[in-house]
């Protein structure tokens, strides 16, 4: 649309030109103009005494070149308008996210990376220990408060780094390390706090079952412990990169969708965070197959083991939800080969992990 400003005489014409083809003006003394280059604005054509209806220019009284005041050179710019960003499907960004594309996993703290490659190694001892993890105050503080936690009191209050490592042992820290990791790097997502809270809750308490499970069938604890820890991470990290891609992708989607796809596909990106960690090449499997362990190639019973803490922490935590345990017995127990008076063993130390879960979340 383009409006013109004629004197009083008529060969004198001054013209205002706004995108678009203003081919189509009323006055027959105007020639068919083409978009101006240069003016790259759209403004209402009130603005410049254009009737909107008959798109008939009026006489503006303006002699000599044309230029817009600071008024409208202001309305000009906030009538500019940015291309909008596409948007995307659901699926469209689980599959993205499955490819790498802007999904950061959360990396360890630098501490926390260097405690879990030390304590890893059979010639470590704790004067190595003690030193790197006051490096990190934030660690610290964390570390003594789980130590003096229900789980690991020993009935001794815990005051420093080294009585906490020297009680504990390396192994021990070694799970407080992850956990805290966690805790600060994975579950903290505020958009879905109360979803994030939720499953650390059911994450800590799936740990310590899985503990009790391997102790009674003599396997390896810690493996079980970070097992069971870090079997639900995935959904927290899909929380996050969901949640972006909503600001930065223009995803359209609810918090209802985005709670359904996070559970759908959270396995495996707990186990792609799990080999990013370098922890355990058999604790990600582990985690891989927790829905289906005798699918596991070589870690089925470890999967197994998770899989039946993952329920025993649903009926601590949400006991309405889970299954009667009279009506059918739990398929892992015979994986496992458990016997009834063994997982009464196991069922008896419920109390005591809701405790230490209350008091760590």
């Amino acid at each position: 649309m383009s409006g013109l400003a004629r004197d009083a005489h008529p060969r004198t014409v001054t013209t205002v030109t706004t995108p678009g083809d203003v081919s189509n003006s009323c006055d027959p003394h105007v020639p068919k103009i083409q978009q101006a280059p240069q003016c790259d604005i759209a403004i209402a054509p009130r603005a410049f005494g254009i009737d909107a209806t008959s798109g008939c220019s009026h006489r503006l009284g303006i002699r000599g070149p044309f230029s817009l005041s600071p008024g409208l050179r202001s309305m000009s710019a906030t009538l500019r308008q940015k291309p909008a960003i596409p948007s995307e499907t659901i699926d469209e960004a689980v599959l993205a996210l499955q490819h790498g594309e802007n999904c950061e996993l959360p990396v360890l703290p630098e501490v926390a990376a260097q405690l879990l490659k030390l304590t890893g190694d059979v010639d470590c001892n704790i004067g190595d220990v003690v030193p790197l993890i006051k490096r990190d105050q934030s660690l610290t503080s964390h570390l003594l408060r789980i130590a003096n936690s229900v789980r690991y009191n020993t009935g001794v209050t815990v005051s420093s780094v080294q009585q906490a490592v020297a009680r504990l042992g390396l192994l021990a820290v070694r799970e407080i390390v992850v956990l805290i990791s966690c805790k600060c790097r994975v579950f903290d997502v505020p958009e879905f706090e109360a979803h994030v809270r939720q499953s650390f809750r059911h994450s800590l308490a799936t740990a310590a079952f899985a503990q009790e499970i391997a102790r009674v069938r003599r396997m390896n604890v810690e493996e079980a412990f970070l097992t069971g820890l870090l079997h639900d991470v995935g959904r927290p990290i899909l929380f996050q990169a969901l949640a972006d891609r909503r600001r930065t992708h223009g995803l359209v989607a609810s918090d209802a969708d985005v709670l359904r796809v996070a559970d759908e596909s959270r396995v495996s990106f707990a186990a792609k965070l799990i080999l990013q960690w370098e922890l355990s090449q058999r604790v990600a499997e582990a985690v891989l197959y927790q829905l289906s362990p005798p699918e596991a190639p070589a870690c089925a019973m470890q999967a197994a083991t998770l899989n039946l803490a993952m329920s025993l922490a649903c009926g601590i935590l949400n006991p309405i939800a889970a299954p009667p345990e009279e009506d059918q017995p739990h398929p892992m127990l015979e994986v496992l080969s458990i016997y009834p008076e063994q997982f009464a063993t196991i069922q008896k130390n419920s109390n005591q992990i809701l405790e230490w879960v209350d008091s760590t979340t």
